[in-house]
């Protein structure tokens, strides 16, 4: 049994795994490179806490998620703990959940049919019916689902696909929830509502919530606890985003007047490679971002 106040710790993080092919001889070849992808990774977030991990594509989000689910491929080294205990597959299973980003459901079910469906499978032998359906009850009532619950699947919009599927884990009621890029596609207004949910769960519950984000809107920016910036397997920045703007100011990137912090230091965290000039300085600015967080960033991220 996990205790109200329990983190998860990632210390050391390192993960090798498959590269995607670089040059046109190698994709058709179907040619498989490894690297690491994951290169030292420390960070911790707390019960009732909503982290962010940015990146663009390449950087090393989705592996991250994958190591921590213990779904990842190749080997890999460090310590992943969840209340001062090792996440194991079977700790994974009990307490947690994840959330792809493309999942496909029965297009003839019913919203508050695919959501009894999903109890059944996850819970059924845990609880009695009634507590399966008064989480049905709650969780279309936390994702603003109740008045569409006996439409059909292929009939919802994409933000009610994209919560239904977030839903179908909230059942379960699971003290860590991993998400995959839950607001990819998403107007902005629905990309509020995903974003604000999570953090309502997540402090309501005591809950822990870890999500990918490529393009962060400005107006999340309340709901993130934590942003952890990766750029092709190294950490930039990991702590609490109260913190975020004085730690980057501090080391000589102040974020400018009027500008979305989140998407500032995500280009600040990106590789241009719109020339061969701007690559090679972008690239050793990184570099030295990457040093100068492990050198100086320690009392940030607590």
């Amino acid at each position: 049994m996990l205790a109200n106040d329990y983190t998860l710790e990632l210390s050391n993080i390192f993960h090798t795994g498959q590269v995607e092919p670089g040059s046109c001889f190698q994709r058709l070849c179907g040619s498989v490179q490894t690297g690491l992808i994951l290169k030292d990774i420390s960070l911790e977030v707390r019960a009732g806490e909503v982290l962010a991990v940015l990146g663009s594509k390449g950087s090393g989000k989705r592996a991250l998620l994958e190591v921590i689910s213990r779904r990842s491929r190749g080997p890999t080294r460090g310590q992943i703990l969840l209340d001062g205990a090792p996440m194991t597959l079977s700790l994974y299973q009990r307490c947690c959940g994840y959330v792809s980003h493309r999942t496909d459901l029965l297009p003839s079910l019913s919203v508050e049919q695919t959501l009894h469906y999903s109890a059944n499978l996850s819970i059924g032998s845990q609880v009695s019916g009634y507590v399966r359906s008064s989480r049905v009850r709650q969780v279309l009532a936390d994702l603003a689902l109740s008045q569409v619950a006996r439409r059909s699947v292929a009939n919802l919009t994409v933000s009610e696909h994209r919560r239904l599927v977030v839903g179908m884990q909230l059942i379960k009621d699971p003290v860590l929830l991993l998400l995959d890029e839950p607001t990819a596609d998403l107007d902005p207004l629905a990309t509020y509502l995903v974003v604000s949910m999570l953090s309502s769960h997540a402090r309501r519950r005591g809950r822990i919530v870890i999500l990918t984000m490529e393009k962060p809107r400005s107006d999340v920016f309340p709901f993130l606890d934590r942003a952890a910036y990766l750029c092709l397997g190294d950490l930039v920045y990991a702590g609490p985003t109260r913190l975020m703007l004085e730690y980057f100011r501090t080391i000589g990137f102040p974020c400018p007047q009027l500008e979305n912090p989140l998407m500032y230091y995500l280009c600040l965290s990106t590789v241009d490679r719109r020339s061969r000039e701007r690559f090679i300085e972008s690239n050793t600015q990184i570099i030295a971002l990457v040093e100068k967080f492990k050198l100086e960033g320690a009392p940030y991220r607590k």
